[in-house]
């Protein structure tokens, strides 16, 4: 058992309540086991001086996909969406596991150094899992599966069982069903009944573009064509005549799913219970519509944070994330954006991290207090590095 480490702090942000100044805390086997708002008496655990920084939660990437970091720079928004993903699977396809590799721990370590400690990562290679898992931190894997024609659905469930039933436990699996314009009704409500079954969760990209809409709709648009010269379509198929949200609803497979991007939700906003804002990647598509985050978190509606993949960011910075954020989200405040950023990420994720309280897992973060601060939640956005001063994950820095 190692020793209790005691650490002075100048200021701290619980994400549980006010923040609290001039104090300390004490950590022992990767666990918060006490905080006091006052420096206490000389004792015997071991004790690091943070007293000159702001100490928080790790912040939660709640969707990456840390595989396509190696096409960093090797895409750009096509003018439709469908001509995007034409153009990504090309190159995706063609990278070396080489580069796959040395992109997934530049991806990593890019991370890292903005202060993630939990993640999201949507992972279509199953031979990638372990790798993902070894990179230190708190982590929930989504086996991203594929699959729009219902005579391959039994052939994709059978494989996706057969990893849940032999993946190291030590880490946390989960499924994600890409979408709702690539993966069959039949195959959707098969992966809904695996995670019910493992008690997993379940993540897609829901209502993202308007293609997407008028393709569940109505049967037609880009994504046909796309699905078309994929000889991916399935022409049995008939389109829901529905919203993408309201199509996951009927068959039950919203009940219990992190819904990332939402774009295109408004109207259905009480179908979702959880969702997963990528403030970069909604600003290098260009996107005229965004998620409603303003009328999801009036809703109850918890709503995390993601940096999406390197294919439609030129960064996983996440100090670049928030701050994306706080210039596309007028109507919500700092404060809100830095518990989207950590408690909503853990909680959607079931992660045992997000807040700084006893009983919670050690994954803090820290910012040098170089100046005077009025408000301690406006420090993560204005500090002027991109990089945190303070990283610990489990208790370990």
């Amino acid at each position: 058992m190692l020793m209790p480490l005691r650490i002075k702090f100048g200021a701290l942000l619980t994400q549980c309540g006010e923040p609290i100044e001039n104090g300390e805390l004490i950590i022992e086997n990767g666990n918060i086991l006490e905080i006091s708002s006052c420096s206490g008496k000389e004792s015997a655990e071991a004790t690091l001086d943070l007293s000159d920084h702001l100490l928080m939660p790790g912040f939660v990437n709640a969707h990456c996909h840390l595989s396509l970091t190696a096409l960093a720079n090797k895409l750009s928004p096509s003018e439709s969406f469908a001509g995007w993903i034409s153009d990504l699977i090309p190159l995706n396809s063609a990278l070396s596991n080489e580069e796959r590799a040395n992109g997934i721990r530049l991806g990593a370590n890019d991370m890292k150094s903005s202060g993630v400690t939990g993640l999201a990562d949507y992972v279509a290679d199953p031979a990638l899992l372990k790798s993902i898992a070894e990179l230190g931190f708190r982590s929930v894997l989504f086996l991203e599966i594929i699959g729009f024609q219902k005579d391959k659905a039994d052939g994709l469930t059978k494989e996706v069982e057969a990893i849940l039933k032999s993946h190291d436990s030590s880490w946390t699996l989960g499924i994600a069903p890409h979408a709702p314009y690539s993966v069959s009704e039949k195959l959707l409500r098969q992966l809904d009944h695996l995670s019910r079954k493992y008690g997993c969760l379940l993540s897609t990209h829901l209502a993202e573009t308007d293609e997407e809409v008028q393709f569940i709709d109505k049967g037609e648009g880009p994504l046909l064509g796309l699905l078309k010269d994929r000889q991916a379509f399935d022409e049995s198929w008939q389109a829901p005549a529905t919203t993408p949200s309201r199509y996951l609803k009927s068959i039950g497979a919203l009940d219990d799913m992190v819904a990332v991007h939402c774009n295109y939700i408004e109207g259905d906003i009480d179908d979702v219970q959880a969702a997963v804002f990528c403030p970069k990647s909604t600003q290098w598509f260009g996107r005229s519509k965004i998620l409603p985050v303003r009328k999801m978190l009036d809703a109850g509606i918890p709503v995390a944070l993601g940096t999406d993949s390197m294919a439609s960011n030129d960064s996983l910075n996440f100090l670049e994330e928030i701050r994306m954020a706080d210039q596309l989200l007028p109507d919500v405040s700092r404060k809100e954006i830095l518990t989207m950023a950590t408690r909503f990420g853990a909680e959607v994720l079931r992660l045992p991290c997000g807040k700084i309280m006893p009983g919670k897992k050690a994954d803090i973060i820290g910012f040098r207090i170089n100046s005077n601060w009025e408000n301690w939640y406006d420090l993560p956005f204005d500090a002027p590095s991109k990089q945190v001063d303070f990283y610990m994950a489990d208790g370990k820095f």
